[in-house]
């Protein structure tokens, strides 16, 4: 009896083990959005890149991971895509049924693209 009380024990302890979020998978999510950002836009390391937040995506499997490059005069939020796993990454307009999904996530009027050696935003850009 007492061996079907442990293992049944065991079992409950391994399935809430699986449930929890594994912190070093969240970091890694997290980097990888930033590193992402860091390569296309040809930024520095010293450049700095803040997280916003990170949340479920209307993507399935995918977290939204809002971050805000810092630059001497302004601020410019982009929003990228990170596979659950951390290993896709979707940087870019995510349009669903018509309306700009990501362009409503940097709560920005002038949409953000990454250009080389420079973050752009309308008529003014962020360089490093």
């Amino acid at each position: 009896m007492s061996k079907i009380f442990l293992g049944i024990v065991a079992l409950l302890g391994i399935s809430l083990l699986s449930t929890i979020n594994n912190p070093l998978k969240e970091n890694n999510i997290v980097q990888l959005a930033i590193q992402t950002v860091r390569i296309q836009a040809d930024l520095p390391e010293e450049a700095e890149i803040r997280l916003v937040e990170k949340r479920e995506s209307p993507l399935p499997d995918f977290y939204m991971v809002k971050l805000l490059v810092i630059g001497e005069e302004k601020e410019i939020p982009i929003v990228v895509y990170v596979d659950r796993s951390a290993e896709k990454v979707f940087l870019g307009d995510l349009i669903i049924r018509g309306e700009n999904i990501t362009l409503k996530e940097t709560d920005d009027s002038r949409l953000s693209k990454i250009g080389s050696r420079s973050l752009e935003t309308g008529e003014t850009s962020l360089s490093y």
